[in-house]
């Protein structure tokens, strides 16, 4: 009688992290204790933060474990919240600018423990960010009311950049306001590199400028370089020919 091979070996299973390993592993990610405020407990493994922060600008920051991922929900007191999908090889970092007031931060894992949720908020010490909100802050209360089928943006800087806008082709007007300096360079082509708008000097003095534009192909491309060097900022935004 010959010799029946010997059954495979089934490899080890993984062995689950027990809740305590897990809760270590969201404080890691955090840099935190796992007695912080906003860390996992026994009592309650997603993490969660209730606060009265001042006015600023500020970083959250969540992390889990023992699942794929979680979502980082904040609710400021208007009650709308703002929910973030992220996954757990990784802390996810939102930026947050806050008018001051209570504000209720969580993580929460899609199955409950041994998996664990951590959140924390800090002062914002990264000035780009900042930047960029203050941008947007600005950009935003520009070239209102919306119009329907606009495509708008923002930018800034020192130098020569530019910005794209998909848009497809057509007629439009060309509707841009720009900041910081006395003047800027403005020119327009289309994505294939045709040029629509030659370079003209807009004034930067806050009022908006309007030029119509014949898109012969799809996408705007804005080049637009500040004078002397100086900080410009700039909106901008296509409105589709014949809207008010």
């Amino acid at each position: 009688m010959e010799d029946q091979p010997a059954p495979a070996s089934s490899p080890a299973a993984t062995p689950q992290r027990s809740f305590e390993d897990n809760v270590n592993e969201v404080a890691r990610l955090l840099e935190a204790s796992p007695t912080d405020p906003g860390m996992p407990s026994e009592a309650e493994p997603a993490g969660k933060l209730f606060l009265v922060l001042a006015p600023g600008d500020y970083v959250v920051t969540g992390a889990c474990a023992g699942v794929q991922g979680a979502k980082l929900t904040i609710v400021r007191d208007d009650g709308v919240p703002e929910a973030s999908d992220f996954d757990c090889d990784s802390p996810l970092d939102r930026f947050l600018r806050h008018d001051g007031g209570p504000i209720t931060i969580s993580a929460i894992p899609p199955t409950g423990r041994p998996s664990a949720t951590g959140v924390k908020v800090e002062a914002n010490t990264d000035r780009r960010a900042s930047e960029l909100e203050d941008l947007s802050d600005w950009s935003a209360k520009q070239l209102q009311p919306q119009v329907p089928g606009e495509l708008r943006g923002a930018s800034s800087g020192n130098t020569t950049t530019t910005a794209t806008l998909l848009a497809e082709p057509g007629r439009y007007e060309l509707q841009i306001v720009c900041a910081g300096t006395p003047w800027a360079e403005l020119s327009v082509s289309t994505s294939a590199g045709a040029e629509v708008l030659a370079p003209v000097r807009v004034p930067c003095d806050g009022q908006p400028v309007k030029t119509p534009l014949l898109l012969p192909t799809q996408g705007a491309d804005l080049t637009m370089s500040p004078s002397d060097g100086l900080e410009g900022s700039f909106a901008y935004r296509l409105v589709p020919a014949g809207q008010p």
